[in-house]
């Protein structure tokens, strides 16, 4: 791991400290918004580890001691429990993935006022930092590899209702073998409603958040807010450059700008993560890798892959759709051709459901014309009405 961003020393706990009775920090390795991480090593059995630390910037200080934390301000006390509830659930939601490819939470404990949790240490650097260190994109066949890996580490993240919600080149971490893990779950979101609906729980990056995560449109988050990340991610990887922002319901590939010599197949799988329609994203991170995997230009780079679950219904671009690989028969289309099927079943829906408004609408109108024509109707006179009418009428003798 590397710095990524600066801190005050006295803001950060020195070296030597002692965590849990069995954390020894060695040294300060990166700050955000909501905490500072160290590597440590454990005393029982000399593992190197990381730590994340509980520490918000601008409301936190260390006390006299040099340890302990305190809210440097009473009116920010209720944001800091808040804030640090959220921090012991990031932990717990790490904690229930396993998966090669999301970084590993080993321990969990409060102390000094704050929260901690130890994670996997990860020799290596973001990719963020790789590509500022290469000063150059990501080979197709490199950046095909991070994308595989990234598609197993979000199927495994979404098995479990969760969405991460802040994929980005800086929360991706890469090793010398070129393994990547994913990080920071930090804004991540479990599909089961906690009570967040206001702006003030959510954060993005913008320009690999989707229009439904900008809007903070909650009820719609899904696997496709976090596949919108992934397509962004892979457009840095590929181009250098930042993603394109949100700013309409549909765009043209043109406004994706590549170097010479990247495949046709990647900058396609870009444009299809990123589209601003839900409907028209890929549903899940298996539908990707199923895509991938029956057009594979490198056999050797793909992740063997299960059949996936979606975790809503979806019209799957992919012939056959929720079936195995192995019992497909149709072999998988172009992506363009899978966008204007998608677009005709989409368009079939909307035309029939118009036809269904329309017939609801005569009926309405047919009863009340048949309500109306009641009414205007003279009410029918019974024999004994009448016979007391004409006894009225008779003139008196």
């Amino acid at each position: 791991m590397s710095t990524l961003g600066p801190a005050t020393s006295s803001h950060l706990l020195p070296v030597g400290t002692l965590l849990h009775g069995n954390y020894r920090v060695l040294r300060y390795l990166s700050s955000g918004g909501y905490g500072n991480t160290y590597a440590v090593v454990s005393a029982d059995f000399g593992q190197r580890l990381a730590v994340k630390e509980f520490f918000v910037k601008g409301v936190n200080h260390r006390a006299a001691d040099g340890l302990s934390v305190r809210v440097s301000n009473s009116d920010n006390v209720e944001l800091f429990q808040k804030q640090l509830a959220r921090f012991k659930r990031e932990a717990e939601r790490i904690a229930s993935l396993n998966n090669d490819h999301i970084v590993r939470v080993h321990d969990a404990f409060e102390e000094y006022g704050t929260a901690y949790y130890v994670m996997d240490y990860i020799d290596g650097e973001t990719l963020d930092n790789r590509l500022t260190r290469q000063r150059q994109p990501f080979a197709d066949d490199q950046a095909r590899g991070v994308l595989m890996q990234l598609l197993d580490a979000l199927r495994a993240v979404h098995a479990h209702g969760i969405w991460h919600l802040d994929l980005k080149p800086a929360n991706v971490m890469i090793d010398a073998d070129n393994r990547v893990r994913l990080i920071d779950f930090g804004a991540s979101k479990q599909a089961q409603s906690e009570g967040e609906s206001t702006s003030s729980s959510l954060c993005y990056t913008r320009g690999y958040a989707p229009a439904e995560q900008i809007r903070v449109q909650i009820d719609r988050f899904g696997p496709w807010t976090d596949l919108y990340a992934l397509g962004a991610t892979l457009y840095h990887l590929l181009s250098c450059e930042r993603p394109p922002e949100v700013d309409s319901d549909e765009y043209s590939p043109d406004i994706f700008h590549y170097p010479e010599g990247v495949g046709k197949q990647l900058r396609e799988i870009v444009f299809w993560l990123m589209q601003p329609s839900i409907a028209r994203r890929p549903q899940s991170a298996g539908e990707v890798l199923d895509y991938l995997s029956e057009n594979s230009e490198n056999p050797e780079l793909s992740v063997d892959s299960e059949p996936s679950e979606n975790l809503e219904p979806s019209e799957s671009p992919l012939p056959g759709g929720s079936l195995k690989s192995s019992e497909r028969t149709v072999k998988a289309q172009p992506l363009e051709t899978q966008f204007r099927k998608r677009d005709r079943i989409v368009s079939r829906r909307q035309h029939i459901l118009a036809v269904i408004c329309i017939i609801g609408a005569l009926l309405l109108l047919a009863a009340w014309i048949f309500s109306e024509h009641l009414k205007t109707q003279q009410p029918v006179r019974n024999i004994d009405t009448i016979l007391i009418e004409s006894n009225h009428q008779k003139p008196k003798l």
